[in-house]
């Protein structure tokens, strides 16, 4: 007996041309968004990059995983609140790099404690490590990743993880916010609950 029905069977495939075409357009934009490193980590399989990020995009387009670009408002200096602006119009500006990475890590770390959050250096995840988990009880947990990350370690973060919001910190401009759908879907987003910009 089939599983579906010959009503039924045709109406999820109906229309696969535009669910590839959205697929297309969210790896488009995942390539424009995300830096990775130049290999994939070690634990992911060889020469599979494409197939990690086609599967994001499915997360995406079948609504399992709400993916939203957080851009600084213009005027605004940085996304993180920062009293420590001492001799800031002198201070070299750094984009990329260790440096860029560990002062990026500690500007998001002091945001959050001022805020009252609970700050945890490179939290475990189902894979690897992010740079920082911000804790706090009855919000979702938000886990930071700064700089570079991989499509590998991005999906089965994003396939496995519950409760939280990934939050990929590629530059200073920009923010990349990961968010399961279900439970928290009427919760405010990342930027909405702990961000200056709104």
């Amino acid at each position: 007996m089939p599983i579906l029905s010959s009503k039924s069977k045709s109406l999820p495939w109906k229309h696969w041309d535009i669910v590839e075409k959205k697929i297309k357009e969210e790896m488009d934009w995942l390539r424009g968004v995300i830096d990775t490193f130049l290999h994939e980590e070690k634990s992911a399989p060889m020469g599979c990059r494409e197939c990690f990020l086609r599967r994001i995009a499915i997360l995406i387009v079948s609504g399992q995983v709400k993916a939203t670009e957080i851009t600084k408002s213009p005027g605004l200096e940085n996304f993180w609140i920062d009293k420590d602006k001492i001799n800031r119009k002198n201070r070299k500006k750094i984009h990329h790099g260790s440096d860029w990475h560990r002062e990026t890590m500690e500007k998001i770390k002091n945001h959050f404690l001022r805020l009252g959050y609970d700050v945890v250096l490179e939290p475990n995840l189902h894979q690897g490590r992010a740079d920082l988990g911000v804790y706090k009880k009855g919000v979702p947990d938000l886990l930071i990743e700064v700089g570079t990350t991989s499509f590998f370690k991005l999906w089965l973060n994003l396939e496995t993880m519950r409760n939280s919001i990934y939050l990929i910190v590629s530059n200073d401009d920009n923010l990349i916010e990961f968010k399961k759908t279900g439970k928290f879907d009427k919760s405010k987003t990342a930027s909405q609950r702990l961000f200056k910009t709104l």
